[in-house]
């Protein structure tokens, strides 16, 4: 891959301090960052973004640094996002102990700590806590990045190899930052302060997001509270709802048990109907309970801050929504459901503010390897919408930390470069580890493998558990060998761990991103075995309140046993393996533009198949990230280019004057040279963002822009929309063979005519329209692949309909290669 991998990357340069050992000394009071990941709230999340030109880009440094003061969260402390009472003082330090530096050369897998691991555990969970617990895209995730960075910069020995720690930062379509959530039961004549958290809200759609925000100003991030009180309600059924009057419920506050409308143990439409009746009789605010349980088929609070019904909620006004735990509630002397009646009152204070686009980061260590040439990466999510995320994924982040430190305390130097990468927004939608493989092209071409560790867990009572290593393989495409999953299998079996091969073919986790790319990856899951069309999330404490440090410890054993399977990914395959691809070597090169495509997913990050099919093909796939202009030097040497649609998180429902994509004239001409000196460009649309699959989210304003390249050709976008989900193929054109019918997304496709003087074959119709067409340009046998639906190179939640098709593609695009006077495939023309 020959792309620079420094647009659209802001890299925190940490400087070098005299410091303590790792872990045991107060931080001094950060300086201030260009990086709106790591600037105050309120600047943070001021809504001037910057547009991609405007970012900086900073050489990397080695890193030094002191360790963060993260408070631990006190056995009963009160909620509030900046002054949580009980929490130690400033000059408090980590829980985390340093173990005694060894001799050079210590056996490092000796060194894993189950006490270092649940330290670090212990101080991710408390930070923030009771704001949407490090929720995604949010202070909190920015101050777990900034505890994770100054960790890092005490570790000398590592430091002396040249260890780098680069931070990016990058928009996401929806933020939530959760200020204050606080409740206030009155008992007995007495006010009492409880623990309480805030809701997150939906992750895609704004007017819905803005139902949680607290004055339902997008980007606006001014401190503005809402406190509401009222005498205290309690509901514990449906029943109990269907029988309340407005004037029940009016000027109340009502505490519902979450059970009553709990997706995870009824069906998800019958549950937002039931929060749809009780929110439509007007209560002054909501508090939603939940309780633990162990219990198969006992509700236990899955989903209830992050994904619950209540964010499909259409009717009424939303009122103040917090949840707490009833296990937290017993400074007001409650241990038990019938003990609610003792409230007679209660106090909602309730501060959240929606950004649209959000500001997420990912923060990445690179340890230089004996052995520059291939890298190992692993990687962990360090966000975790649900409170307070120990397991998912604090797990994970905890282990890439222990792996670092042992690398340290033993003086063990990697076999090769080993990468080291804390994921940000992943909950969201996998949208720091996408970013990360789009900056980082020429890294995944060295990159021997990727281990994700996403996540521990602890199993309902009675269901067994996997340790399992989950791929994506090339199954479908005529491989199904999963090389990778296999040798650590056989690694960790050399180090006492039993881990079981699962191959899954859809998005499990931020390892699924980097298939497109030809990357042998794998995700390191502790997993209950449960009925496939059952919830994971629910069979374990996965996305619930529960998923706490001491819930944790009671497997403690098994995550020690991941980390010495991450540690054996990181220092054992490289001295084993020289390659773990089933793909023969790359001879061809096929470009991805995404220089005006701020969506990640409508890339190769989403196409995975479609990359596995060029792969398979021989070719190197490569990226041009968003921010990056395309220049004539990109295209050199390239057989296949494919131009994505423009598209930016700006829309009508948010600010479209915040910053806007377009293409240059630069980027016209070197992509209309391309094509005339005999190259295959796709040229592609899209009338709507993707996330997964082909189903379309907010409306693309941008479409239109596409005709700035795609005219330069004799192809015109109209306004309109191709209606429905289905293309049908016309003739027996090598690109369409096999095919008779192509999937789109439905209602997504942008319609598009053909000009009369250009040499063209419509291979595919949908709504009276061409959907796919091929037309030859200039005198050396160029061709422009016109789509009109992006979503022809992505594919569902099911087998993908349009695998055929992209085979064809890759084998046309390889057959044709890309010299002058390249020869056509003897088209019938139309014009």
């Amino acid at each position: 891959m020959k792309r620079t991998s420094l647009h659209l990357l802001l890299v925190v340069i940490i400087a070098a301090t005299a410091g303590c050992s790792a872990l045991s000394a107060p931080a001094p009071t950060p300086a201030p960052s260009a990086s709106p990941a790591l600037q105050s709230p309120e600047a943070r999340s001021n809504p001037t973004f910057p547009t991609a030109e405007a970012m900086p880009t900073v050489t990397m440094l080695p890193v030094a640094g002191s360790p963060a003061v993260i408070p631990t969260l006190p056995a009963e402390g009160v909620g509030s996002s900046s002054e949580t009472p009980g929490a130690p003082p400033p000059e408090a330090v980590s829980s985390v102990e340093p173990l005694a530096s060894p001799l050079p050369a210590a056996d490092p897998f000796g060194l894993i700590s189950q006490e270092s691991l649940f330290g670090i555990l212990k101080d991710l969970t408390a930070i923030q806590p009771y704001s949407g617990w490090r929720n995604s895209a949010s202070a909190g995730e920015a101050e777990a990045l900034d505890y994770v960075a100054a960790t890092l910069g005490e570790l000398a020995y590592l430091q002396s190899l040249g260890l780098e720690l680069e931070r990016q930062s990058f928009h996401v379509p929806l933020g939530t930052d959760l200020w204050e959530t606080r409740l206030y039961l009155d008992v007995g004549g007495e006010q009492i302060e409880v623990p309480a958290d805030g809701l997150r809200g939906p992750r895609d759609e704004i007017s819905q997001a803005l139902r949680f925000d607290s004055d339902g100003q997008l980007n606006d991030s001014q401190r503005d509270p809402v406190a509401i009180g009222g005498p205290a309600l309690l509901v514990r059924s449906a029943g109990e709802i269907q029988a309340l009057r407005p004037d029940d419920v009016r000027s109340k506050i009502v505490f519902l048990d979450y059970a009553v409308v709990d997706r995870s143990v009824m069906a998800t439409e019958e549950a937002v109907e039931i929060a749809s009746d009780l929110l439509e009789e007007g209560p002054a605010g909501l508090v939603l309970v939940t309780r633990f349980s162990n219990e198969p088929g006992e509700s236990h609070g899955a989903f209830v801050g992050d994904n619950s019904a209540l964010n499909s909620v259409r009717t009424g006004a939303a009122p103040p929504i917090l949840y707490v735990r009833l296990e937290d509630l017993a400074p007001a002397g409650i241990a038990d459901w019938p003990d609610l009646e003792q409230i007679e009152a209660a106090r909602l204070v309730w501060d959240a503010d929606v950004f649209a686009p959000g500001t997420s980061g990912n923060l990445i260590a690179h340890i230089p390897g004996s052995d520059s040439s291939q890298a190992m990466i692993l990687g962990g999510h360090i966000d975790s919408p649900n409170a307070p995320g120990a397991m998912d994924d604090g797990s994970g982040s905890a282990i890439l930390l222990e792996v670092a430190r042992v690398l340290d305390a033993a003086h063990a130097q990697p076999p090769t470069d080993l990468y080291l990468v804390w994921f940000g927004s992943e909950e969201l939608g996998l949208y720091g580890a996408r970013h990360f493989v789009t900056t980082h092209q020429e890294l995944l071409d060295r990159t021997l493998a990727m281990l994700q560790i996403d996540c521990l867990t602890r199993p309902l009572d009675g269901l067994a558990a996997d340790l399992r290593l989950v791929t994506w393989p090339y199954g479908r495409l005529g491989d199904g060998r999963m090389v990778w999953p296999k040798a650590l299998t056989e690694i960790a079996a050399g180090q006492g761990v039993e881990t079981v091969q699962y191959e899954a073919y859809f998005v499990y986790s931020d390892n699924s991103t980097f298939g497109g790319f030809d990357v042998p990856h794998a995700d390191l899951i502790y997993e209950p075995v449960v009925d496939p069309n059952a919830s994971v999330h629910y069979a374990g404490h996965l996305h619930d309140p529960y998923d706490t440090v001491d819930l944790a410890r009671e497997v403690g054993d098994v995550l020690e046993e991941m980390a010495h399977v991450a540690l054996a990914a990181a220092l054992e395959i490289p001295k084993k393996y020289a390659s773990l691809r089933v793909t023969p070597a790359a001879d061809r090169r096929a470009l991805f533009v995404a220089s005006h495509t701020e969506a990640t997913h409508m890339t190769p990050t989403g196409f995975t198949e479609l990359g596995m099919a060029l792969a398979m093909e021989g070719f190197d796939v490569d990226l041009i990230p968003y921010g990056q202009a395309v220049t004539p030097a990109d295209l050199e040497d390239t057989d296949l280019v494919v131009v994505l649609p423009v598209l930016d998180y700006p829309t009508a429902g948010s600010d479209l004057d915040l910053y806007d994509e377009a293409w240059t004239e630069e980027e016209i001409d070197a992509l209309r040279a391309y094509a005339a000196g005999g190259g295959l460009l796709v040229i592609t649309n899209s009338r709507h963002r993707l996330k997964y699959g082909t189903t379309g989210l907010d409306p693309n304003e941008d479409w239109a822009d596409a005709n700035a390249l795609a005219s330069e050709f004799g192809i015109t976008y109209l306004e309109g929309v191709v209606r429905g989900d289905q293309a049908e193929t016309e003739g027996d054109h090598p690109l369409v063979q096999g095919s008779r019918r192509l999937e789109l997304g439905r209602d997504n496709g942008v319609p598009f005519d053909l000009s009369e003087n250009m040499k063209g074959q419509v291979l595919a119709s949908a709504g009276g329209g061409p959907a796919l067409a091929l037309v030859e340009v200039g005198e050396a046998g160029g061709q422009i692949l016109a789509l009109a639906d992006v979503a022809l190179l992505s594919a569902g939640w099911s087998e993908p309909q349009n695998l055929t098709f992209w085979q064809n593609l890759a084998r046309f695009a390889r057959s044709r290669g890309y010299w002058p006077g390249a020869t056509s495939w003897g088209l019938s023309f139309i014009g």
